[in-house]
């Protein structure tokens, strides 16, 4: 059975999200390493450039990495968003514990909704609506919102803005572009930002042979498979639905914590987990129904 671009723009959003949670929990393990998040990040993106680079020899050559049809400039700016995007985790870690930081990260899909639809003009309808309120009570009831520390909630919206404004603009920016062609520019821009940002405040370096590995795994699920899987999505399916299906990550990592790693998250979670899955699943049923 051949699948619909739509239904395979799902499947790609989902296969993000799921990367996603697997790169969620090798960032919490090379922590618990003693691995710094900055240093963590740059060689996450080190190995996500590299193997961006692999794939886009492997299908197009050495002439695969110029084809950004006049759009370097989008090439940059995203790479810049997304970046600061990420480290503005990093920042309000100073502010925020993580438990706080996590609720508030979650606003971003709002945001995103918002933009879409104002930007460029993405419309839902009421079984897609229906789907997406339950999408979101999933999300937030994962995390109790809190507003903790103000400067720390200051900085980590800035960086929810950046997100955001990022993903609704690459459904604009790769249209024309190979998705594999733009993660190359956007992560090396991130890596010179991270890389930029390291220096100037020397975080240090501690890092072990696991705490390698683990940077290794996550580059590979995270920067390269994570990013490009998203990028294929917006080709298919609109900004918005596709942010949302992204969301459901803590979904994944409940399951993942609950049958390999013996963890018995609290019940809430499961209320959480549960509400992602129904919601998802409303969403893509209730497109097709269009």
């Amino acid at each position: 059975m051949r699948l619909s671009r739509t239904s395979v723009g799902f499947l790609l959003a989902f296969g993000s999200a799921a990367t996603g949670a697997v790169r969620y929990n090798f960032a919490v393990y090379a922590r618990k390493l003693g691995l710094e998040y900055v240093p963590f990040l740059f060689f996450a993106l080190v190995v996500g450039v590299s193997c961006c680079a692999v794939h886009v020899m492997a299908r197009d050559g050495a002439r695969g990495f110029v084809p950004l049809r006049g759009k370097w400039r989008h090439a940059l700016l995203y790479g810049v968003l997304m970046a600061w995007g990420t480290l503005s985790h990093f920042l309000a870690l100073n502010y925020l514990n993580e438990t706080v930081m996590s609720s508030l990260a979650q606003t971003s899909i709002l945001l995103t909704i918002a933009l879409a639809v104002w930007l460029l003009g993405e419309r839902f309808t009421w079984r897609e609506a229906l789907a997406t309120l339950v999408i979101c009570a999933g999300i937030f009831l994962f995390r109790p919102w809190d507003v903790g520390n103000l400067k720390g909630f200051l900085v980590l919206m800035g960086g929810v803005v950046g997100t955001s404004l990022a993903t609704v603009g690459a459904k604009r920016w790769v249209v024309g572009v190979p998705p594999r062609v733009m993660m190359v520019w956007r992560n090396t821009v991130a890596l010179a930002v991270v890389g930029a940002w390291w220096l100037s405040h020397q975080v240090p370096l501690v890092v072990t042979w696991k705490a390698a590995l683990a940077c290794l795994a996550a580059g590979v699920f995270g920067p390269y498979l994570h990013g490009l899987f998203f990028l294929q999505a917006l080709e298919r399916i609109d900004a918005a639905k596709a942010s949302l299906m992204n969301r459901v990550q803590p979904a994944i990592i409940f399951l993942v914590s609950w049958a390999f790693l013996a963890r018995l998250p609290e019940l809430r979670d499961g209320i959480s987990a549960a509400l992602l899955v129904v919601g998802t699943m409303g969403l893509v049923l209730a497109h097709r129904a269009r």
